[in-house]
């Protein structure tokens, strides 16, 4: 029996992946260059480092990347405070019910620690969240499995593989609303 659960967050919980590419793409604007929307599909699940790295490269951007994460991010939130934050349907409702449950649950995103947090907040559901491990706190990001490896390490859980191949995963979820927790316990 399944005795925790790592949630991924954008796209999984927040429904954030579109205001996280708007604010790259916005910021990238305001530097002059222009990229199809598609361009940023390299960097899904990626961390803000890595991608800002490989851009600075690629774009030949001055300053230190640090600058274009902090300054992405603050589009971000600013996008936001405008447009506001959802969740995925159905994973509020899910996370309440394996809380009731007593399961343990962890977010492994490579988002940064920050973001995770704002994010679970908005939505009304960091105080369920036992542990959060961010992109920041690892050395490889996805699709390597380290992320979720130190979330399982975190609840005091040994996987025995985690991989981003959805053939080895325990169950695939197209839809919270109609997930049960026997679902998601069974072995």
């Amino acid at each position: 029996m399944k005795k925790a659960v790592i949630f991924d967050m954008d796209g999984v919980i927040s429904d954030s992946e579109y205001i996280n590419i708007l604010a790259k793409h916005k910021l990238l604007q305001s530097l002059g260059i222009e990229v199809d929307w598609h361009y940023h599909d390299q960097f899904l699940g990626t961390t803000y480092e890595f991608m800002w790295e490989k851009m600075k490269e690629e774009f030949h951007l001055p300053e230190a990347v640090s600058y274009y994460v902090e300054t992405a991010e603050k589009k971000r939130d600013e996008l936001i405070l405008k447009e506001g934050l959802q969740p995925i349907p159905g994973v509020v409702e899910l996370i309440h019910r394996i809380q009731r449950a007593g399961i343990p649950m962890a977010v492994a995103s490579s988002s940064s620690k920050r973001n995770i947090i704002s994010n679970l907040s908005i939505l009304g559901v960091f105080r369920y969240f036992q542990e959060i491990v961010s992109g920041e706190e690892c050395k490889k990001g996805k699709p390597d499995s380290e992320i979720f490896l130190k979330a399982a390490s975190m609840l005091k859980e040994k996987p025995e593989a985690l991989k981003q191949d959805l053939t080895l995963a325990d169950l695939v979820v197209s839809d919270f609303d109609t997930l049960t927790i026997e679902q998601l316990m069974e072995d």
